[in-house]
């Protein structure tokens, strides 16, 4: 399992116009505490993964941390596909709480009076 920040999730539910197979899952969008520096970069990507419809159930808070357990299985072509098959709650994550309010407000009032990052 990996520790990650889950950002969102959305299941789908649909039926394929082509095949008329149907499609089921789950597309979660988190962070890693793996980065890597790059001259022209800053900052984390977020990754998108999808996971089987019955992931959802495992959801408590997002965001927040979860232990992700990942499998590999064949995709298209033979090529290996990362799949997010399990996940284990920690902790929540809150953007409204004391702490984000604050930066939220301290960077509201720098944009208002103007500031900028080169100013500092």
């Amino acid at each position: 399992m990996e520790r990650c920040l889950l950002l969102h999730a959305r299941r789908y539910d649909f039926k394929d116009e082509t095949t008329g197979r149907k499609v089921q899952g789950v597309k979660l969008t988190y962070l890693t505490g793996d980065v890597e520096e790059d001259d022209d970069q800053i900052g984390q990507v977020p990754l998108s993964i999808s996971a089987p419809f019955d992931v959802w159930n495992d959801l408590g808070a997002v965001p927040g941390f979860y232990d992700v357990e990942f499998r590999q299985r064949p995709g298209k072509g033979g090529k290996p596909e990362l799949k997010a098959v399990g996940l284990a709650f920690i902790e929540a994550v809150d953007l409204d709480g004391p702490a984000a309010l604050l930066m939220l407000e301290t960077s509201s009032a720098g944009a208002a009076a103007g500031a900028h990052a080169d100013d500092v």
